[in-house]
């Protein structure tokens, strides 16, 4: 979006912004007056009747009297018209953890007290002074005060350091009420023109209108106008889907603040919109899962840059991945216990060609054989080309758990669904939620992570501004599972359009040397995450819990195989290694010595009688193959078709879906080759390599 347009958007935003709620989460709306278990509550300031008071969060170890320690001091968003301090609860617990004070302030604003924004400064600036005052008898060190806050809470924490004047009346002024450094969450850096930046299309009635809103005329207490040297260090964390507080302003403020010789750090989220950072409410699945990595990650990067500051010692203890498309779920612990106590572990891989082929799956191995050099490790490699999840959820049992219980599993099968299946986005999940649910089950213990990879076709659906349809429904499945991901797609998309990464050095669908280590990268990092800190020594298994419901009650959660030789057929049928030498077209040598039962006789008729509440067929189609007629429980007769678009040169393995929602019972399929064919087929063969049952869930289960 043009820098113009974005500032455009800003402005506009401004008024709404001023009238309601800065932030958009409902975390920023929590009861006013907050109450905090285990906090001290002091007023720091008294105006009038109103007393404008400070939660102070202690470390547990904190003696005021013996040590000092530094302090961190927030401020609520909310438009400088409401809000609460309840919004930096989480902030101040984890920093009091990690053995900083931390505050949450409340000051007056429009709803509660009739006041502008140059009110809301002038009290933010008594609270940092207030801290400074009395920070002997805290036990805090009067140089080491962070003022941080979130959109209007973020400008007025901001303007502490940037803005002069405004202090209240009867004050100490020779106690200064400027922090020693700045943390700011999509703060409002920005409230009239500015020279050199193109505000677009604002008229001067909008920017007079913004400052009836401040209380003073707006640039007095824009930040950006008041960039000057030997300003605080300065952490800044902002959306870059944020239309509120458009992160255009942001980035330029960042760029004067290093120009003057500030440090100034801008931690940017893609996909972020306003109010990202806090803590996650509402019963939306999908936000929460968001909002959870969005803010555990500014903890993280908080703590970092007080660390860096020389204000914290130690790895920080929040436990997540600082990166923008891998998300930790769940925990990881049992295969940690499994690798690291008892020396041995059952380490599967899942997928299409990707899987298969020696690319991110052996890097992996490696780190794994790295870390626990000890370990006794059993690899399970079950990448087979072409196939989807569906095949992968009805193979799962004869591939991988028929080899012992699964103490790790990586999954991919994005591609391979959006490709080669074109699923629907029911399609998508029967799968992939088979393959997760029925491992749990067979496993309970079992640890997973799922990686979606990418293609050019994907590259341009994220490009167009829209959703890849099989990495969105793989992601319902692990957010729904608890299970740690790597939206590799996203990833590759961003490098791309940043110009850090090109489509040819990640090597394309089937990625190159710089692609499969990326993939095995972001794969570890979630494992050498889960795993940071942790006492494996001390460690009992936890099961994963199994979600309550199905995302789909047809999905393949009890899937299997079963052999050529249980179909029932007559005459013009075979079950036999078929003449491959005398058939056209590319075969793999995986499927060379099956027997397969197969047919070109059209009409010629088989069945089979089976348990489940699914079934397919798992064929092979290559440049003849038919089309099958079939028949349930003697209903009528459809037609489906084997060729695939990729069936002209190859032999293609995939699996055609008869049916998804039987009931769970005894049913009889009937299946005949067709006389009629795909236009572009030149026979009516079919192969068959098994038959897909999903069989009905075990009692209890």
């Amino acid at each position: 979006m043009p820098r113009s347009r974005n500032i455009v958007l800003f402005l506009s935003a401004m008024a709404g912004l001023l009238i309601a709620h800065s932030c958009s989460r409902a975390t920023a709306q929590n009861a006013y007056p907050p109450e905090f278990a285990g906090s001290e509550t002091v007023v720091y300031k008294q105006v009038g009747d109103v007393s404008l008071r400070m939660w102070l969060f202690t470390p547990a170890d904190h003696e005021p009297a013996a040590d000092t320690r530094p302090a961190v001091v927030f401020f609520f968003g909310g438009g400088w018209k409401s809000g609460t301090p309840a919004q930096f609860e989480t902030h101040c617990r984890y920093l009091a953890s990690r053995g900083i004070v931390a505050a949450t302030a409340d000051y007056r604003v429009a709803t509660r007290h009739g006041v502008k924004a140059d009110a809301c400064v002038e009290d933010a600036k008594s609270a940092i002074r207030w801290l400074r005052q009395n920070a002997s008898s805290l036990g805090l060190d009067a140089n080491r005060i962070c003022a941080g806050g979130g959109s209007a809470g973020g400008h007025t924490a901001c303007c502490t350091a940037l803005i002069q004047g405004l202090d209240a009346n009867h004050e100490d002024k020779t106690i200064s009420s400027v922090p020693n450094a700045l943390a700011l969450f999509n703060p409002a850096v920005m409230l009239g023109h500015l020279d050199g930046f193109d505000l677009g299309g604002i008229t001067e009635e909008k920017v007079a209108d913004i400052a009836t809103r401040t209380g003073v005329p707006a640039v007095q207490i824009s930040p950006i106008h008041h960039i000057r040297a030997n300003m605080p260090p300065t952490i800044i964390f902002h959306g870059m889907a944020d239309t509120t507080v458009p992160y255009a302003t942001a980035e330029e403020f960042s760029k004067r603040m290093l120009a003057a010789g500030n440090r100034c750090k801008l931690k940017s989220f893609p996909e972020a919109q306003h109010g990202f950072f806090n803590a996650p409410k509402g019963n939306n699945p999908d936000r929460r899962d968001r909002s959870y990595q969005w803010h555990r990650r500014t903890l993280l990067q908080l703590d970092n840059f007080l660390q860096s500051l020389g204000w914290l010692d130690g790895e920080a203890t929040v436990r997540i991945v600082d990166h923008d498309f891998v998300s930790l779920r769940g925990n990881l612990t049992n295969s940690l216990r499994q690798f690291s106590v008892e020396k041995r572990g059952h380490v599967a891989f899942i997928g299409g060609s990707i899987t298969e082929m020696e690319g991110y799956r052996p890097l992996v191995c490696k780190w794994l054989q790295h870390r626990f050099p000890d370990t006794e490790f059993t690899f399970t490699a079950a990448g087979i080309s072409s196939t989807c999840s569906n095949t992968g959820a009805f193979r799962l049992q004869r591939d991988i758990l028929a080899h012992g219980p699964v103490d790790l599993l990586f999954v991919e099968f994005a591609v391979n669904d959006d490709q080669d299946a074109a699923h629907s986005a029911d399609g998508c999940v029967r799968g992939m939620e088979g393959i997760i649910h029925r491992l749990r089950q067979h496993n309970p213990n079992a640890d997973v992570v799922m990686t979606h990879f990418v293609n050019p076709g994907m590259l341009n659906t994220l490009n167009e501004g829209k959703v890849i349809l099989s990495a969105n429904q793989h992601e319902r499945v692990a957010r729904h599972y608890r299970i740690p991901s790597v939206y590799l797609s996203k990833e590759v998309a961003q490098r791309i359009n940043t110009g850090s990464l090109t489509w040819k050095q990640f090597g394309g669908t089937h990625p190159g040397p710089a692609g499969n280590e990326l993939a095995a990268d972001l794969a570890t990092s979630i494992l050498s995450t889960g795993w940071r800190g942790v006492d494996a020594s001390q460690l009992q298994p936890i099961a994963h819990p199994l979600p309550q419901e199905l995302l789909l009650s047809s999905s393949f959660t009890n899937g299997v195989l079963l052999p050529p030789d249980r179909v029932q057929h007559d005459t013009g049928w075979k079950v036999s290694l078929p003449d491959w030498e005398a058939i056209p077209g590319g075969k793999r040598s995986r499927f060379l010595g099956i027997p397969l039962l197969h047919s070109e006789v059209p009409g010629a008729l088989a069945s089979i009688s089976f348990d489940g509440t699914a079934i397919g067929l798992y064929v092979l189609a290559g440049p003849d193959a038919g089309q099958v007629e079939f028949r349930i429980d003697d209903d009528n007769w459809q037609t489906v078709e084997l060729y695939h678009r990729f069936s002209k040169g190859l032999h293609y393995p995939r699996t055609v879906v008869l049916a998804t929602d039987l009931k769970s019972a005894t049913h009889k399929l009937e299946f005949r080759v067709a006389g009629s064919k795909h236009a572009t087929s030149t026979g009516p063969s079919v192969r068959i390599l098994a038959v897909a049952i999903n069989e009905p869930a075990a009692s209890g289960s």
